[in-house]
């Protein structure tokens, strides 16, 4: 089984103890014990904790262990987009909160979510060069969800939380407009304005890669139109 199945299938079980087994503020079981429960090594418990802890179920202690912080995740506000119209509109939500949230992130971020938000990102480059886009825009998901967290403003936490369930479908439509290799550096001006507490140019960097993003939401957008004109001849 693929590492990331696996990962995938760890994350699953230890969200079913969440919401069954365990109340808010209980500590987890070790990493050697949830590796003993599970069948699994350790690595891929501990990528699946750091996983559920940018989604905000869980909280790592310096010392202490990982400790629950909710049991379930908030429902999906956003459905996946079924029209050109309601993708055009996600990324205009996406817009909205991720560029603010790049600025506000440049100047609150802490050095535990400034690393946090790096780690995310080189989860996502080896994704890249495994070729997948799938995990790719699953993990691209978790870095975004990193930078929305180091803004430290809880209702664009909530809110960009409740997208998990669609990111991940729509990235991979946009990917698939171009080569992935080119996502390899895509984020890299804006991770350095971040660590180096450049609120203005973290601002610009996530714009920047806003236009380019909406060069290839217009070649899905003609790709849908082209087949919707063939299908009416």
């Amino acid at each position: 089984m693929a590492k990331t199945s696996l990962v995938d299938e760890v994350i699953a079980a230890i969200r079913t103890m969440l919401s069954e087994s365990w109340t808010v503020g209980s500590k987890l079981p070790s990493e050697q014990e949830l590796s003993r429960q599970l069948g699994v090594g350790r690595s891929t418990v501990r990528e699946a904790l750091r996983v559920l802890e940018h989604l905000g179920l869980v909280e790592s202690r310096s010392g202490l262990g990982t400790f629950v912080v909710e049991q379930r995740m908030p429902p999906p506000r956003i459905q996946y987009p079924q029209s050109p119209e309601a993708l055009v509109q996600l990324y205009e939500f996406r817009r909205a909160i991720e560029i603010p949230s790049a600025r506000l992130a440049a100047e609150r971020r802490t050095a535990e979510q400034l690393a946090n938000i790096k780690s995310a990102w080189q989860e996502c480059e080896l994704a890249v060069k495994r070729g997948s886009a799938d995990e790719f825009a699953r993990l691209d998901f978790l870095f975004h969800a990193a930078i929305v967290k180091a803004a430290q403003n809880s209702f664009f936490i909530e809110t960009y939380l409740g997208l998990q369930d669609t990111f991940a479908n729509n990235v991979t439509l946009i990917l698939g407009q171009g080569q992935l290799k080119g996502m390899l550096h895509f984020h890299d001006k804006l991770i350095e304005a971040i660590e180096r507490r450049d609120a203005k140019a973290a601002a610009r960097a996530a714009e920047d890669n806003f236009k380019e993003t909406d060069v290839r939401v217009q070649l899905l957008l003609q790709s849908s139109s082209d087949v919707d004109g063939s299908k009416k001849r």
